[in-house]
Formats: structure tokens, sequence, C-alpha cells
């Protein structure tokens, strides 16, 4: 019986002594840096590092419909007065499933950057010594050092994790998509850092056997590239035997 990579890397996430060094295993941290820093530095917030806790809440082959689909048939009646019936079906798209799922809390260290400081009535200032003969006025300009403390914040963050040993790579980042508008468009994924504290931000991991692609014509380097633009972390892994 063969034995597929999905298999391989289900049966090692059970185990509960490789979830810890899993994160480190696939570069999640600095994935989740790089991510975060994209997704968050804005609106007046800096994003500096990303700590991640130890993962917990392991789950495996995790459905997700991708879509609702809505169909039917109208019929005109010709009676007065006029009517109408509808036969409507509501179905299911083709499923997402989703190989593993776990959280991890994610410190976050954020520092606040202010956008602007203006001296109001009481701060005016006077420069002595400037001997010009009135009325001349002189506006001075002054640039002023303003330091921002570092706020730490945890959110447990959710991690979705797809395995596959034939890499596809258009279509497997649409696999993820399809998962990724279901869980964006819920009302618990962070859209900001200044959102309710319910919400959690969310990191996306296809994982590959090592190897499996030869240097042309196409490179593990440009399949991670690739999915790097599309905010989705590509690890090539050797999964030790079980």
């Amino acid at each position: 019986m063969a034995i597929s990579f999905t298999d391989q890397v289900a049966a090692f996430l059970a185990v509960s002594g490789n979830q810890n060094g899993f994160p480190a295993l696939v570069g999640l941290a600095a994935f989740a840096t790089a991510s975060f820093t994209q997704r968050y530095s804005s609106g007046g917030f800096k994003l500096n590092t990303v700590t991640l806790g130890a993962p917990t809440n392991f789950r495996f082959q995790q459905l997700f419909n991708s879509d609702v689909r809505l169909t039917g048939a109208r019929e005109r009646r010709s009676e007065q007065p006029p009517r109408e019936a509808y036969d409507m079906r509501v179905e299911l798209g083709a499923p997402s499933w989703v190989d593993a799922t776990f959280t991890v809390p994610a410190q976050l260290a954020i520092q606040p950057t202010p956008g602007a400081i203006q001296l109001g009535p009481a701060g005016g200032l006077m420069q002595a010594g400037v001997g010009d003969p009135g009325p001349t006025q002189h506006a001075l300009a002054f640039n002023l050092a303003v330091t921002t403390d570092v706020v730490n914040t945890t959110y447990q963050t959710q991690c979705f994790v797809f395995a596959t040993s034939d890499p596809v790579p258009v279509q497997d980042l649409r696999r993820i998509g399809a998962v990724r508008r279901i869980v964006d468009q819920s009302d618990r994924g962070l859209v900001s850092l200044d959102g309710s504290p319910d919400q959690s931000p969310n990191l996306f991991v296809q994982l590959y056997p090592t190897g499996v692609l030869a240097a042309t014509p196409l490179s593990q380097n440009a399949v991670v590239a690739a999915f790097g633009a599309a905010d989705v972390l590509a690890a090539f892994v050797n999964i030790p035997n079980m």
C-alpha cells in the first residue's frame, strides 16, 4: 500500500512530541513576521517582531466548502393576476480540505508611529539675538525627535496546513484561496491591529517533500517566491519515518 506525503505529514503531526518543533521545521516564525508586517504595519502602527509560542489544538482533515450556489427555474403563468412559480435549490460547491490546522500564540511587538506634531499657542518659540528692526518677523522651524514605547500584544493565530506530494503551484494556490476566502470573510479574522480583541490573524502553509522538484523548469526557490507573493508559506521538508 502506497503511503502518500499527506499521510506522512498527518502521522508526524499526530505525535505530540513533534508538534512543538513543527513551526521551526517550516520556518513559520520568520514568515509570520514578514506576513504580519505587510498586513498590519499601517494605520499608525509599526510591527517590529513576531514571536511564536507553542502550537496547540491540532486537527486533521478539516472540511471547508468553497462556495454556496443557488440554482433553479422560474415559471411565469398566464393567470390573472399574473403569477410566477420558482423551483430553487441551494447547492454546495466542491469542498476544500485542509490537511491540518493548529493554533499558535503570536506575540507582536508593536510601535505606534505618530503622523505629525504641531506646536500650539502655548508652544510659541522666540529666538533671542535677532537684531533686525521691526516689523520684520522670523518664522523658525524646529524638528522634534519623538520616541514611542513598544507595546506587546498576543494573538491566538490560526494556522492552516496543506500537504501535496505532486506540486501544481497554480492549482495548489487556488485550493488555499478557496479556504482563505471563507476564513477572511468571517468576523473572526484580524483586519487591523486596532480590531476586536477576539479576532485572530491567520497563516497558510503549503508543504512539499524535499527534492520533488528539479532545478528546471521550476525550482523550489521559484515556488517559494511565488507563494510568498500570495502571502502563503511554501516549505519543502523531509518527514522522518514514523
